[in-house]
């Protein structure tokens, strides 16, 4: 007799469909089904483990392998930080700028009349000094892009503002505009100007100097020449601005 059938219907995994049972020939199915499952499943449990161990495993299964590439991965995503040009913090006072002896250099009196205004990124001076037809004058114009406000752009907002400055220059051109002209040697970009204000009856030398995050700004001012000294006001007038520009620039330092 064969083993007594279960009461419900019992699904074998994986089994092909029972052949008709007889009573002369005992097939050993049951047998050769469960040994056949047991295989299968070694099997395929021994090829789970070589698959996710090797390729499915967590970060942490295997940490001399996960860790370097991890810390290598970062750091290849870091970017390198690009190193800025160096600024100044603050901007002294206009006043502050040309030294006392380069003032009573130019304006040759010890009580020259001082006119000034400024704030905290911008600044004016003036020294003057007035005898009969005699005129002397100095005068610091400074603007800085500090950093607290523009962070990384204040030397890219210094160059803007230098440059638009010479456009501005240029577009004032006049007959009596005898100098103009971009020179080296002073800061990081420098210009000069003369010219003669009829009006007033003056003559003006000027260097506009970019230094870093501060543009400088230096005009030195004397009595209109008569024509035939027009020459030499001329060199006089620029070189006295481009002396009193570069001691402007040893202050900022």
């Amino acid at each position: 007799m064969g083993l007594p059938r279960l009461p419900e219907p019992f699904h074998r995994v994986y089994s092909p469909p029972e052949a008709p049972r007889t009573k002369s020939r005992r097939p050993r199915t049951t047998g050769l089904v469960v040994t056949a499952f047991v295989v299968v499943a070694v099997g395929l449990a021994a090829a789970a483990v070589f698959v996710f161990g090797r390729w499915g495993g967590r970060p942490e299964a295997s940490p001399s392998r996960s860790h370097p590439a991890t810390t290598g991965s970062r750091a290849a995503d870091t970017p390198r930080r690009v190193a800025q040009p160096p600024v100044f913090a603050t901007l002294p006072s206009a006043c502050a700028i040309l030294p006392a002896d380069t003032v009573r250099r130019l304006v040759p009196t010890t009580t020259p009349k001082i006119d000034r205004m400024g704030a905290e990124t911008a600044g004016l001076c003036k020294y003057s000094f007035t005898k009969g037809r005699a005129f002397r004058a100095v005068q610091v114009d400074a603007r800085a892009f500090l950093p607290k406000y523009m962070h990384d752009q204040a030397t890219g907002m210094t160059i803007w503002s230098f440059e638009a400055q010479w456009k501005q220059a240029e577009k004032d051109l006049t007959a009596d505009t005898s100098s103009l002209r971009r020179i080296g040697g002073l800061g990081d970009a420098a210009f000069e100007r003369y010219w003669i204000d009829r009006d007033v009856r003056i003559a003006v030398g000027e260097a506009t100097v970019r230094y870093r995050n501060v543009v400088l700004r230096v005009q030195y001012t004397e009595e209109q020449p008569a024509d035939s000294d027009r020459s030499a006001s001329q060199q006089r007038c620029l070189t006295n601005a481009i002396a009193a520009a570069r001691a402007g620039l040893a202050s900022l330092r």
